[in-house]
């Protein structure tokens, strides 16, 4: 049942309406027809198609009960504005071809008629009256002519023209359906766009009017954030510039002075460096959320193979297993950023680091392998948060708490997901899947 459901797209709201539409021209179309059938119904002979039966049934067992020879007297003393019966074998003058809404009528006829009598025909000998031929026991032909009510099938006139008008208005309700769904369509797919991408195009402002207000109320939305999250970003790189100044400053200071106290001088230095890696760190994380660098189709494979060879040319050898080609698309130098990150973060734990990369169904996975000493699952969701620094064990090293950070909002701007899991037999897995499309 849920997937006929997912089949027919019934969660959707293009769905929904071309089911009610369907079934709404379905309900409509069999009201008509009922309608047509009474309308066009013999009114002549108001019995249902059930009593004349049973009405044949009685006249042929009242004749095979006569002798021969009083049959034809008896049948004429049955004739009425209703039946007529005739014993000659001939057929009735105009007798005409069978009708297709005959077909119940004579198979409940047959299985009325008595053991030995045998029906050999029905047909319409003119509108609304049915022609019925039944061979009795001693093989003497019975023709008996009776009205029925045409309520089994609509005249076949009719019927072509009904079915084409169902078809057309289904066509045409699912054709408006779908536009009408559409700019619900396009603005599902601003939303999820716009939680990684701020900067994306303004929603198409087309579609029904409800449409059109919520679609100018997101793009404003949209406006709104991109211009609070471009006021904070150009307000830390103003500080920023403002500090670094004064620390530039210090520093020319400090290295004039007489190396009376190089301890001092190396510690105050240290500090000064620290600070300004903050600023820079702190910089770069905010300028991620509004990077406009374009899509483009890169070379995965190529591109981690060169970050494993830098790494090699610094005294950090980085073991590549993954494909020799794999094209995907994405920011080329975002995500060369944060596979960096991740590399640069683990040569600084661990030994031994190991760059995998593999496809699978529908993403790529980017895998930084290391043999350090890990991350606790308690503190796993909270390391990619900006300014979060995680166990003492992992204290050793100077950080300032974004280079997680910084992988995650860039994946994040890619459409994908940045996992961190535990390596085996110790040691941290950072996992990166990007989706191929």
């Amino acid at each position: 049942m849920n997937r006929l459901w997912r089949l027919l797209a019934l969660d959707r709201i293009a769905g929904q309406i071309r089911a009610l539409l369907v079934v709404a021209i379905v309900a409509g179309s069999s009201v008509v027809a009922v309608t047509l059938l009474l309308v066009l119904s013999e009114p002549d002979y108001p019995e249902a198609a059930t009593m004349v039966p049973v009405r044949v049934a009685t006249l042929v067992a009242t004749l095979e009960n006569l002798p021969r020879p009083l049959r034809a007297e008896v049948a004429a003393s049955l004739r009425d504005d209703r039946v007529r019966l005739s014993l000659d074998g001939r057929p009735p003058p105009g007798l005409g071809e069978p009708a297709p809404e005959l077909e119940i009528l004579k198979t409940l006829v047959a299985r009325n008629l008595p053991a030995n009598s045998r029906l050999v025909s029905i047909v319409e000998e003119r509108r609304g009256v049915a022609a019925i031929v039944v061979q009795l026991a001693d093989g003497q032909l019975v023709t008996i002519e009776t009205g029925y009510s045409k309520i089994a099938l609509l005249p076949l006139p009719l019927l072509g023209p009904l079915i084409l008008l169902v078809i057309s208005v289904v066509l045409l309700s699912i054709w408006a359906a779908h536009q009408v769904a559409a700019p619900l369509s396009r603005f599902a797919a601003a939303a999820d766009q716009f939680g990684g991408d701020v900067g994306g195009p303004p929603l198409d402002e087309r579609g029904p009017a409800e449409i059109r207000r919520a679609s100018h109320a997101f793009n404003r939305m949209r406006e709104r954030i991109g211009r609070l999250i471009e006021d904070r970003t150009n307000l830390l790189l103003a500080i920023s510039h403002d500090l670094r100044t004064p620390l530039t400053r210090l520093r020319l200071r400090i290295a004039e002075l007489a190396a009376t106290d190089e301890a001092l001088k190396a510690r105050t230095l240290d500090d000064i460096a620290t600070m300004e890696g903050s600023i820079t760190a702190a910089v770069t994380y905010l300028r991620e959320g509004t990077n406009e660098e374009a899509t483009e189709r890169v070379e995965l494979a190529s591109m981690l193979t060169t970050i494993c060879d830098q790494f090699a040319d610094s005294g950090h050898p980085i073991d590549y297993v993954g494909p020799q080609r794999l094209v995907v698309a994405c920011r080329p130098r975002a995500v060369d950023r944060a596979v960096t990150n991740l590399v640069d973060n683990a040569t600084k734990y661990a030994p031994h680091v190991r760059l995998v990369l593999s496809q699978e169904e529908g993403v790529v996975c980017i895998e930084v392998q290391d043999d350090g000493p890990g991350i606790p699952d308690d503190e796993k969701p909270r390391v990619v948060k900006p300014f979060y620094r995680s166990d003492p064990a992992r204290q050793e090293v100077r950080g300032f708490g974004l280079g997680l950070a910084i992988v995650s909002s860039i994946v994040q701007a890619e459409g994908g997901t940045l996992a961190l899991l535990d390596n085996a037999p110790r040691g941290l897995r950072a996992r990166i899947t990007l989706p191929v499309s």
